[in-house]
């Protein structure tokens, strides 16, 4: 969504509100796509400060991701709260046109992008799969023995005897 913030620019204390349903299909990141379940619904405000142009929106959707331990598909939810300044400093070298035609969608889905966690998990107990036979723990144990010791400490158990 382009948006007008030419407006507000150098005017304190002046917003614009903003209200809408972000249009994305997919996001990618790292190699992956996530796909958007439930669309992304962005509500705030784009204020007019002495350091700048500050965003104050509210994310909510969904995507569907793979979780990390026991690579099931689930549905992540998404509730984001951009607190950004829409440029780091004033620079007079920024023309006009960028303010006229500023790009949320692509402001919104970066900051979508650095708000993902380092890894999916679909839940905080998740169980993950078996390092023996790859069976998913969260829908029932396996028989496998696990009490195969590292190679590496094995020298230890001798101290046991």
């Amino acid at each position: 969504m382009k948006i007008d913030l030419s407006k507000i620019k150098g005017q304190l204390g002046r917003s614009i509100s903003v209200d809408y349903v972000e249009d994305v299909e997919s996001i990618e990141f790292k190699g992956n796509e996530y796909k958007v379940v439930t669309p992304l619904h962005v509500n705030g405000t784009i204020t007019a400060r002495k350091e700048g142009l500050f965003a104050e929106l509210d994310i909510v959707g969904s995507i569907k991701a793979i979780c990390d331990r026991c690579l099931e598909e689930f549905i992540y939810d998404l509730n984001l709260k951009l607190r950004e300044y829409v440029e780091e400093a004033i620079d007079e070298k920024i023309d006009d046109s960028f303010y006229e035609n500023f790009d949320l969608t692509t402001f919104v889905v970066h900051f979508l992008i650095l708000s993902l966690p380092m890894k999916f998990l679909c839940s905080e107990d998740c169980k993950g799969l078996c390092p023996i036979c790859g069976t998913n723990l969260n829908h029932g144990s396996c028989n496998c023995k696990r009490s195969e010791i590292d190679p590496r400490l094995e020298v230890l158990t001798k101290l046991l005897q």
